[in-house]
């Protein structure tokens, strides 16, 4: 797993030209690179956004919720868990599959949108790559030099700290801490926002259209906040769905306590979304083989030792292990490579250690 790939949509895109398919028939983007572009609603035959069953703004790639009944909006945040993805078996036009998670101001009803946020993307053969991005919509999407992993918990803000009036360029403060990984990044930008919307959103990115929609399961934000308070938000006022031209669904969950959610993703039609909770990764198995001394003479005792973390057992390769630590006694004859392997939750680990034999020499027909 690579934790940044360098930025494999734009070296992708840049290589194969305009897509076809769904994404063509997209209105043209700023296209020197990809976009995290304001909301995309489907419309009613008279103008209004069209809407879900409980009320919820029908979009084509932003899922989450939105705010508008507090603006201006000079400050948004969130906590979310980076979503591990899989490559759900169709069309994609650069060999890759994405989902996005981000905090924003602005890019509900108008053309700015100043965003935080994490990238998870996955190839069609599997390989997968995470990584951080701030954009100032429509300049395109900026990665920030940090490495992420699926399964890191990470808390996203942006402030206004300077000119904080919709009718001037204000300076925003933008600021990402990885809890898991223990970094922060701060960054500090002028740019004029709206200020009209707050949002917390996940989606595709775009490039000559929408792009698919990676697998991520469920994507759970906890909590959110705007202007340093609870949103209280509800799925009729400031919730929000998605159903991308490839067939991939996001689906927002009733919020919980006004200021969590999840969303959660579908193929042809909206998966049944609840609220849900942070998972802790299974933390990796190690293994580790030794032997003492490495060269002996036949027969000549050597001591394995073997350790292991987050392992349930372990078993030898050449000897019995008993137990996910200890030590054993093995007397070869010849030289023999041994190994241990160490099961757990996040599957096997293995070691090997080789102990050399070497023959006595002889002089005069007199061995030492």
């Amino acid at each position: 797993m690579k934790t940044r790939h360098v930025y494999c949509l734009w070296a992708a895109v840049l290589a194969s030209g305009v897509t076809t398919g769904p994404a063509a028939s997209q209105t043209a983007e700023p296209v020197e690179g990809p976009t995290h572009a304001p909301m995309k609603p489907y419309h009613n035959a008279d103008g209004s956004f069209k809407r879900g069953l409980r009320g919820e703004v029908t979009t084509q790639t932003w899922s989450g919720y939105a705010v508008t009944a507090g603006a201006p909006y000079t400050s948004a945040s969130a906590t979310w868990q980076v979503p591990d993805v899989s490559y759900d078996g169709g069309n994609t036009p650069y060999g890759y599959e994405y989902v996005l998670n981000w905090v924003g101001i602005g890019g509900y009803a108008d053309s700015t949108l100043i965003q935080l946020g994490t990238e998870s993307a996955v190839s069609t053969s599997g390989d997968k790559s995470f990584y951080v991005w701030y954009e100032l919509y429509p300049a395109v999407t900026q990665p920030i030099s940090q490495t992420l992993n699926p399964g890191d918990v990470v808390t996203v803000s942006l402030e206004c700290t300077g000119a904080c009036s919709p009718n001037q360029t204000q300076t925003w403060q933008l600021r990402i801490s990885d809890v898991t990984a223990g970094w922060t990044w701060t960054g500090s930008f002028q740019y004029q926002s709206s200020m009209a919307s707050a949002e917390w959103i996940t989606e595709p990115p775009y490039y000559n259209g929408v792009l698919p929609l990676a697998d991520y399961g469920q994507a759970t934000y906890d909590p959110v906040e705007a202007n340093g308070a609870n949103p209280n938000l509800s799925l009729s006022a400031n919730g929000i769905i998605a159903q991308d031209p490839w067939g991939e669904t996001s689906n927002a969950s009733a919020p919980a306590n006004g200021d969590i959610f999840s969303t959660c993703w579908g193929n042809g039609s909206l998966t049944p979304c609840t609220v849900g909770s942070f998972v802790t990764p299974a933390q990796a198995t190690t293994a580790s083989l030794s032997a003492n001394p490495s060269s002996v003479s036949p027969g000549q005792a050597s001591d394995l030792s073997w350790r292991s973390t987050n392992a349930s057992s372990c078993a030898g390769g050449g000897f019995t292990a008993s137990g996910t630590s200890g030590s054993v006694l093995v007397y070869p004859s010849v030289t023999t490579a041994y190994s241990v392997t160490c099961s757990g939750a996040d599957g096997p680990a293995t070691a090997m250690a080789t102990v050399q034999v070497h023959a006595p020499s002889c002089r005069r027909e007199h061995c030492r």
